[in-house]
């Protein structure tokens, strides 16, 4: 998996990405340079009166579709069109091609319009034509790409499977951390791992005094000579040896809600192994790419010469904490030791850093604030006429290293709606929302307050969600290592916001624990704006957290 701002990238989902942005901006190009090919005595004149040859014009017609490409691709990425596990379906593709398509010429156009308005033109420029023939060759040309990527995409998924992109996984152990793991792995299509099976724990024996250099080389030449097992055989192979099939079949259907507890009660199929044999063994039988350690208890149970050996001879072999995070995006709490908080990269602290984000936050408020004071005011002259009471909600909220401060938002209670129950989390439908708090905690309107809490310095742009003190004791107090979410400023959106649906649960609070740490130890200024990002994709898709 590649490491791309911050996010781990799976090596088929960049292919895609690539592939779509080389296709569209090949089929934009081809259509806005056409009238270069042969160019007619009137294209030669407007040429001339722009002063422009004919190289030069083919070359800014190119790097404007390439832009035109980036920015269609903007419209695939808000419709969901690369994430494998929502697109399943051939007709809710269709739909939501049909949507991208749609939203991706809404989006050129706009760009094409501020870039004549505000004279920067040379951003989308296609020199030869006028402006009438620009719209309809783009147009045409976005239409007819946006068709090709949707038969480029089931092509795609045949490839991908005929070259057998994903890494070959064998998990060593069976606690908590390696059923929920595995439950993992099964549900992310897009992650490009294929579960093989289990072991307990590693077979034979594990002399220390073995030449670990020879038995490694003896290993690696029984490797090459093995020809590497297509997905077809090899799933068939494994289904003999241990009948995984129908669980693994199980485990990728498995509804992503779960919570972390029907999750560590996943059973994970067992590997087969034959008489005598060792872990490099049966790693070599099944043409394992990657032996995950997932062993609850390592003292003594470690099998460090054999898992030596098998590094030596090629094979990969992580921690299971390592694999989840990559794959989920999320740090797996409840198995998290707290030599992997001590060691491990990340959670990084620098005043430069400190510095770029501070600066990135100031810069991203007032240029909000720019775009959105006449929503706020829209906003406030609803919740005063909706409902009697204040327009605006201020409650005490954990800052940074558990420093309080008053957090605002738009009221979207009714006044009295902790009268008489003390401090209660909100639930979904609750009677206690009005007609426009409804409506403004879906489009997240009821936050735009909290950018003055951004300026102030109390609040980051990107950050974990503040809590009240009163729910950050009980959850800490069942939750382990809820406190460290507080080594950041808390902030408007974040990780877990946008990767995690609303809940209220101590179980929710784990999820989203989970997420928080992840963005703490990966935390920079690009991260922060593809959370910005993510978050308009959260609020066009009207998803509530």
């Amino acid at each position: 998996m590649l490491h791309v701002l911050r996010h781990y990238l799976p090596i088929r989902k960049a292919l895609l990405i690539v592939s779509d942005t080389v296709l569209l901006a090949v089929i934009v190009a081809i259509g806005m340079t056409a009238h270069l090919w042969r160019p007619t005595q009137t294209v030669l004149r407007a040429l001339a009166e722009e002063g422009t040859t004919l190289g030069d014009a083919e070359l800014r017609c190119a790097l404007s579709a390439i832009l035109v490409a980036l920015l269609a691709q903007v419209a695939l990425y808000l419709n969901e069109l690369y994430d494998f596990r929502v697109t399943t379906s051939r007709y809710d593709r269709f739909a939501r091609f049909l949507s991208a398509a749609g939203l991706g010429v809404a989006l050129v156009m706009l760009a094409l319009g501020a870039s004549r308005m505000w004279g920067s033109g040379a951003l989308l420029e296609f020199p030869g034509l006028t402006l009438s023939q620009v719209v309809q060759s783009l147009i045409a040309a976005l239409l007819i790409g946006f068709v090709v990527l949707f038969w480029w995409r089931r092509l795609f998924t045949r490839l991908s499977g005929h070259f057998n992109l994903g890494e070959s996984v064998l998990i060593l152990g069976d606690g908590d951390l390696a059923r929920t793991l595995y439950s993992e792995l099964g549900r992310a299509a897009d992650a490009g791992y294929r579960v093989l099976g289990a072991l307990h724990s590693a077979p034979g024996a594990d002399e220390t005094s073995e030449d670990l250099l020879g038995g490694a080389a003896r290993f690696q030449e029984a490797r090459a000579l093995r020809p590497r097992q297509s997905r077809s055989s090899q799933a068939a192979a494994l289904a003999r040896a241990s009948h995984t099939e129908p669980a693994m079949e199980a485990a990728r259907s498995t509804d992503a809600s779960n919570s972390g507890d029907q999750e560590a009660n996943t059973s994970i199929p067992q590997v087969m192994v034959l008489p005598g044999e060792t872990l490099e063994g049966v790693a070599l039988r099944l043409g394992v790419d990657t032996i995950v350690v997932a062993l609850g208890d390592r003292r003594g149970s470690m099998p460090t010469t054999q898992l030596l050996r098998a590094r030596l001879a090629g094979i990969a072999v992580e921690e299971a904490e390592s694999v989840y995070e990559r794959v989920t995006g999320k740090i797996a709490v409840r198995a998290m030791r707290p030599s992997y908080l001590i060691f491990n990269r990340g959670f990084q602290r620098h005043p430069f850093q400190d510095a770029a984000k501070r600066f990135f936050d100031v810069v991203s408020a007032l240029a909000l604030l720019l775009f959105v004071w006449p929503l706020m005011i829209a906003t406030a002259i609803a919740v005063r006429i909706d409902s009697p009471g204040p327009i605006l909600f201020r409650q005490e909220r954990s800052g940074r290293f558990g420093k309080p401060f008053v957090l605002a938002k738009f009221r979207s209670m009714r006044a009295d709606a902790e009268k008489g129950t003390g401090p209660v989390w909100a639930s979904k439908d609750d009677p206690r929302i009005t007609r426009v708090g409804n409506f403004i905690r879906k489009t997240r309107l009821d936050e735009l307050p909290q950018l003055f809490n951004v300026l102030g310095g109390s609040m980051s742009m990107v950050g974990p969600r503040p809590e009240r003190p009163h729910f950050i004791e009980q959850l800490a107090a069942e939750i382990p290592y809820y406190h460290q979410r507080h080594i950041v400023k808390p902030g408007v959106t974040g990780w877990a916001q946008i990767s995690y649906p609303y809940g209220n649960t101590v179980e929710d609070a784990v999820q989203k624990l989970q997420f928080d740490l992840f963005y703490i130890k990966n935390h920079s200024v690009p991260f922060d704006l593809s959370i910005l990002v993510g978050t308009i994709k959260t609020v066009l898709l009207r998803r509530g957290t």
